[in-house]
């Protein structure tokens, strides 16, 4: 299980594509396909500049009016199910 104090990156082998104001992954090994609303947009443009989880959620509690336990609560699970998939690997 994931902690706050993770670094992830996106695999070689993930591309992205911006769909409107959404995000589409593709593992080109595997060929999982996945789909980012906007936050999990938001979540991905922010893992890929900062690399550590604990930065992304600081800089998107900024952002979103939620509380910092379900922000947390919710990346953490997105970002397990990412790594799970193949999408994410640890940096």
């Amino acid at each position: 299980m994931l902690t706050c104090d993770a670094r992830l990156k996106i695999p070689d082998q993930v591309v992205t594509r911006q769909v409107g104001d959404e995000t589409v992954l593709l593992n080109l090994e595997s060929g999982t396909y996945f789909g980012l609303d906007p936050v999990g947009s938001r979540f991905l443009e922010l893992l890929h500049t900062e690399g550590a989880l604990a930065v992304v959620i600081a800089r998107m509690l900024e952002e979103f009016d939620v509380t910092e336990m379900q922000l947390e609560a919710d990346l953490l699970r997105l970002a397990d199910e990412m790594l799970v998939s193949g999408l994410l690997e640890a940096a």
